[in-house]
């Protein structure tokens, strides 16, 4: 959690950067006649400008300047898991109570439905949430159902003999325990059970 909250930190913290244009984003704004925003035509007298992403200065169309003025950098920052509201949430809120910030919390009796921290940047006293939402309540079934639904996997036929490829359809287990330290996601060898195991 600390890793995650310094990384969007860095991020969000950034300078807004410049707007890099190619030739061809200069010809599609010269001829642009409709605001990529809101979807209307340009008329006499409105003030056409250059919108663009404030992360990495990508041109993404001409716009209304009043709109423009409305699209800034997000006061949060959204992370989806699938399934959240079940037993994965507490993993995540045992470390959101460390360090500063402050907590919310959205639950149905016991499972979580979203839940945020504020973070506060401690050289420029920013603040930013950290929303986690959980994907299952955006869909209508399980990913095992939409995954069970396919039926061409190009991709692991090509790289995979065939009696191998069931493991990569059936629900499989995690060594939570044993995933703690990033360094351990790189391994290439299979673990022993005991990594299997939760303490």
């Amino acid at each position: 959690m600390e890793r995650l909250e310094k990384e969007i930190d860095r991020v969000w913290s950034s300078e807004v950067k410049p707007v890099m244009m190619t030739d061809e984003d200069k010809i599609n704004f010269d001829g642009a006649t409709r605001c990529w925003i809101c979807q209307k035509d340009f008329v006499e007298g409105d003030q056409k400008v250059r919108d663009h992403c404030h992360y990495s200065g990508k041109f993404c169309g001409a716009a209304h300047n009043s709109f423009n003025l409305l699209f800034r950098k997000p006061r949060h920052v959204p992370v989806f898991f699938h399934n959240l509201s079940g037993d994965d949430s507490h993993l995540f809120i045992k470390s959101l109570g460390k360090g500063e910030g402050r907590i919310n919390c959205i639950s149905n009796n016991e499972k979580y439905i979203s839940f945020s921290k504020t973070i506060i940047n401690g050289e420029t006293k920013k603040k930013f949430d950290i929303r986690f939402v959980d994907s299952y309540k955006f869909m209508i079934a399980s990913l095992d159902k939409f995954v069970g639904n396919l039926n061409d996997f190009p991709i692991i036929s090509e790289n995979f003999p065939e009696q191998s490829r069931e493991l990569f359809f059936r629900k499989g287990v995690l060594p939570y325990d044993w995933f703690n330290f990033w360094r351990n996601s790189t391994k290439l060898k299979f673990q022993a059970k005991k990594s299997f195991t939760q303490n």
